[in-house]
């Protein structure tokens, strides 16, 4: 009876206390988690608290969602409990300087009414009544008003970084002021951003690198025939300096001497600088230059953007399906990269934590013998990049021959750099003015007052929006995907060389698609022993194509439609030819998979077949054991 009783009187105990505990770690551990991740995408970065630690005044974040609507949305309801935990972090970490309210705004209330004054998007949700909050609006005390319109699902790996940014713009942290030059339309032809519309409509709209920029700084676009930089400009962009005069380089030059810190943008050919075209004369746009450079400043600052080499590099890159020319299928279109974190200076804050960079036509840098500046390489080619003119580019593009005419090098070049040093003026005695005499700007200089910093990439396209971003419309908003690092790269330059680090520790942490590089290199292997194979065979079937149009248009007699025996013999023989062209063409073809398909079944047997064979076999040598010691026993 007692042993009855204590058994009941412990369970009760245990389940009691079972409760209890969970009751307990629910309340005080809820947001306790082991963060598995390689990049730690689920803790707050060193960037992030450093920024939390030096806000100084309060903020007010309000986290809108529409509990109820989100009910029937098991990814939403997930996603948005992680949103709301990361939030509470960031109440946790700020010391009290930052207040979080948590709101539910539901259909026709006051909550719903101040959601939309935020400018927080309600989605409509189809077979329901009520709209969907998914969004966050932060305030300060001098009613700035900042807001994440709704948390994108598909952009979960930048959460962090949205999350920082919007705080970071509410902070009373001082804007940087960064001007741009450019001979492209990069800010849109008479663009209107107070509207964010263009004139008319065949207009030229804004990238949207420019668009990113000001979201974190002042941003102003200077005209091409400036005559002196102001020195309350943070950064100066040059953007694809095509034909400069000697008064902008001059200006130029001054400002960076003067202590301005330099971005540039060069190219030995633009893919973004796209000339008119002249109905009358086809050929003008081809001959007309793509090019940029600054080679009297480049080589007074100790380096040279080298002659007119295009860098070619098979190990890195993008596959780029060009319709006809390459059969509608994707192939390895060598001048477009996209570089890899390996390639990516780690010793640099600017590029320590990038993970890929896309270039296209990208030049090469090279550092002069008798250069005074030090010279940093920030991102490099492979050790197995080849050099192509430009002229090949530009008058005989053609994708599949660069493919499989490529011999890899044995060389890395430099694709960008940053050079610091002192140095001293290439015009000091100014520049020539309308009337033909030099002169200089007031407080001209001669030589640098400190050591330089300018940071020049060899390739204009990687702002372009195809090489870094990806736009969608979401209820008449525009929301951007950033697919590759560039954006970040810029970013991270402006806020390095300008002092402002706030967000460096932030900003590129998320990993994007992550590549079996095994299938890529089995792929690039593959592709190098048989897309040689496959364009020869492919040359041999249109020329025998083209033998039996022009023998069966060839008559012999009075009657078109007779064929002499001779031409039919012919003819014959060419088609057994096509048939057998073709059927080799399709085994080179599917060559080109086979490696592949056999690494994925291997890993399908690793993955699949091999543990519950190991578990078999554990399970059959532990049975035939005990049968062998059980038999043992007996004999005994």
């Amino acid at each position: 009876m007692n042993k009855q009783l204590l058994s009941t009187t412990g369970l009760v105990l245990a389940v009691i206390l079972f409760l209890s505990f969970n009751i307990v770690t629910n309340d005080n551990m809820k947001s306790a988690r082991v963060d598995l991740t390689e990049d730690k995408l689920y803790t707050l970065s060193d960037g992030t608290l450093n920024i939390l630690e030096s806000l100084n005044e309060p903020l007010t974040l309000r986290f809108y969602y529409s509990e109820l609507a989100g009910q029937d949305l098991p990814s939403i309801k997930s996603y948005a409990q992680r949103v709301q935990e990361l939030l509470e972090e960031y109440q946790r970490a700020s010391n009290g300087m930052i207040r979080l309210i948590v709101i539910n705004p539901t259909r026709f209330s006051d909550n719903e009414q101040r959601a939309k004054q935020y400018g927080l998007q309600g989605v409509p949700l189809e077979g329901g009544t009520d709209p969907l909050f998914f969004g966050l609006a932060g305030g300060n005390l001098l009613d700035g008003r900042e807001t994440i319109s709704f948390f994108q699902p598909e952009k979960e790996d930048v959460l962090e970084y949205d999350i920082t940014k919007l705080i970071y713009k509410l902070s009373s942290v001082e804007r940087k002021s960064v001007a741009v030059m450019s001979s492209l339309e990069v800010d849109g032809k008479q663009y209107d951003h107070a509207k964010g519309e263009a004139p008319a409509d065949g207009d030229a709209k804004p990238w949207a690198v420019m668009a990113e920029l000001r979201q974190l700084f002042n941003v102003s676009v200077l005209p091409l025939n400036v005559k002196r930089i102001p020195s309350s400009i943070d950064v100066l962009m040059v953007i694809h300096p095509k034909e400069f005069s000697d008064s902008a380089l001059y200006a130029i030059e001054q400002y960076v001497l003067r202590g301005g810190k330099l971005i540039t943008f060069v190219d030995p050919y633009s893919e973004s600088d796209i000339p008119e075209k002249d109905p009358d004369n086809p050929m003008s746009a081809m001959l007309k230059s793509r090019s940029s450079n600054m080679p009297t400043l480049f080589r007074a600052w100790g380096f040279e953007r080298h002659g007119a080499d295009v860098v070619a590099d098979r190990k890195t890159a993008i596959k780029v399906d060009f319709g006809a020319r390459t059969n509608n299928q994707p192939i390895d279109y060598v001048l477009w990269q996209s570089i890899p974190d390996d390639q990516l200076n780690k010793e640099q804050m600017i590029t320590q934590q990038l993970k890929k960079v896309e270039m296209a036509t990208v030049g090469r840098f090279v550092t002069l013998d008798n250069a005074n500046t030090t010279v940093t390489p920030l991102i490099s080619s492979s050790n197995e990049a080849m050099l192509v003119d430009k002229r090949v580019v530009q008058f005989r593009n053609d994708p599949m021959a660069l493919l499989t005419k490529y011999q890899p090098g044995t060389l890395s070049y430099d694709l960008a750099v940053r050079v610091n040093g002192k140095v001293k003026s290439v015009f000091p005695d100014g520049v020539a003015d309308d009337s033909g005499q030099k002169r200089k700007i007031s407080g001209h200089l001669n030589e640098s007052k400190q050591d330089i910093d300018v940071i020049a990439i060899a390739d204009v396209d990687m702002l372009q929006d195809r090489f870094w971003v990806q736009l969608q419309e979401f209820y008449g908003e525009t929301i951007a995907y950033s697919t590759s690092n560039n954006i970040d790269f810029l970013i991270n330059s402006i806020d390095q060389m300008s002092g402002a680090n706030g967000l460096i520790g932030v900003r590129s942490r998320a990993g994007f698609s992550r590549p079996f590089d095994r299938v890529l290199d089995l792929q690039r292997d593959a592709e190098k022993r048989y897309r040689t194979k496959e364009r020869e065979l492919q040359k041999i079937l249109k020329e025998t194509e083209q033998r039996i149009a022009r023998m069966q248009v060839e008559r012999s007699g009075s009657d078109d439609h007779i064929l002499s025996p001779e031409q039919q013999q012919e003819i014959a023989e060419l088609q057994t030819m096509k048939n057998k062209t073709e059927q080799q063409l399709r085994e080179v073809q599917g060559n080109l998979r086979q490696d592949i398909d056999k690494l994925d079944t291997q890993l399908k047997f690793f993955n699949i077949g091999l543990v519950p064979l190991l578990v078999a076999l554990v399970a059959i040598i532990t049975g035939w054991l005990r049968v062998r010691k059980r038999t043992h026993g007996r004999k005994l």
